[in-house]
């Protein structure tokens, strides 16, 4: 009986979802004829995030030359700006479990490029990348891999792996998680840096300021970065720790400050706006998560000319070169964080010297650049 009345529910479900999809497409607009090439843009949400932040700028410079739509699971909150060029379209939800949601999400999608007419479909981060690939319908796919799987998804590794077998094209942004993958995978995939564009500098005169930037997250290890300030700052009473961002950990670290007894000297100031005219001031910028993909923030810290201290995440060497262009530590040593926070504020001779080879090194990400690579990379049979 309990079978039974599971196979009627599944039934009634499917029913429910087959008339929404076929609801759900009559909607969809219909291909007309143009000259550009159609880009569809694969995000799960404008939020403001890494992946979703370099998302945006494609979507918004491709929007100048081509037909670009960008397909979101939802709307959120303090997204990052979006062209009138873009169209936005966001993903119908269906019922059930997982396995029943994708095949109909992916008979969306796929409708939704034989629609448009797509030519190059670009997606970030894995849900939309696997989705990605299963809906081809015969235009190039690119797949967009925003972090270290080996760190952040190890139990996904083999089915990220096995996919990307299948995409038309990778987009990495370093050598190390390039390597992660088969000569065969890397046949069909490029380097890509983030796309960075800062127009504030870093002023003369600094304050006794250190800053993070990330979300409040335990990949970020914003914890590290407190407990290290506490051992730098007996000596340096003097600084201030600013971290802007917003996420799970805010109560977690709130209770750390005040066990560290640095109310008023350590602030969490949250999302806010104009975030470069904010940290313009800092002495220095640290960088204390366990593992990265390529970090936006440490990137834009060091086109501004700010001295960058970071653990040693395993693709970090490909950004700093130690002592050259910024300081890198032992991840998860809160020690060794808190011994290079005091070489930077002891020495002002090397802070500049790291700030300005750091300015010399953004070149390679600067906005422009990147973004004609990726421009060469759709127009690429």
């Amino acid at each position: 009986m309990v079978n039974i009345r599971k196979t009627i529910k599944k039934n009634i479900r499917r029913i429910k979802n087959t008339r929404k999809l076929r609801a759900e497409i009559r909607k969809l607009p219909v291909l007309t004829a143009r000259d550009e090439k159609s880009i569809l843009i694969m995000i799960d949400s404008f939020y403001r995030e890494g992946a979703q932040r370099v998302a945006s700028i494609l979507a918004n410079d491709l929007s100048g030359n081509y037909s670009v739509t960008a397909l979101c699971n939802k709307k959120s909150d303090a997204e990052y700006p979006i062209s009138d060029r873009v169209k936005i379209i966001y993903m119908p939800h269906f019922e059930g479990r997982w396995s029943e949601r994708d095949y109909f999400e992916t008979c969306f999608v796929r409708k939704l490029k034989q629609r448009l007419g797509i030519d190059v479909s670009i997606s970030f981060l894995f849900p939309m990348n696997r989705l990605n690939v299963n809906s081809c319908h015969g235009e190039k796919t690119i797949c967009s891999e925003r972090n270290n799987p080996l760190r952040r998804e190890p139990e996904k590794l083999n089915e990220i792996r096995q996919l990307y077998e299948d995409a038309g094209h990778v987009v990495f942004q370093s050598q190390f998680v390039r390597d992660l993958f088969s000569e065969r995978v890397q046949q069909h995939s490029s380097i890509i840096l983030n796309p960075i564009e800062v127009h504030v500098k870093r002023k003369q005169e600094c304050s006794h300021r250190i800053v993070n930037i990330g979300r409040l997250h335990p990949q970020k290890n914003q914890a590290l970065l407190i407990r290290a300030f506490h051992m730098f700052h007996k000596d340096h009473p003097e600084y201030r720790l600013s971290i802007y961002g917003e996420g799970g950990e805010r109560q977690r670290l709130e209770a750390l400050i005040q066990e560290l007894d640095l109310d008023g000297v350590v602030t969490l100031h949250g999302n806010i706006d104009h975030i470069h005219e904010a940290i313009s001031d800092a002495e220095m910028f640290v960088l204390s998560s366990d593992f990265e993909g390529l970090p936006n923030a440490m990137l834009e810290c060091m086109m501004m000319g700010i001295p960058c201290i970071s653990t040693a995440y395993e693709s970090a060497s490909e950004l700093i070169t130690n002592y050259e262009n910024g300081i890198l530590t032992e991840a998860g040593n809160a020690k060794a964080l808190a011994e290079a926070m005091t070489i930077l504020a002891e020495d002002p001779a090397l802070r500049e010297t790291l700030g300005s080879n750091a300015m010399t090194r953004s070149e390679q990400f600067h906005k422009d650049r990147v973004l004609t690579q990726w421009r060469a990379l759709i127009e690429h049979d």
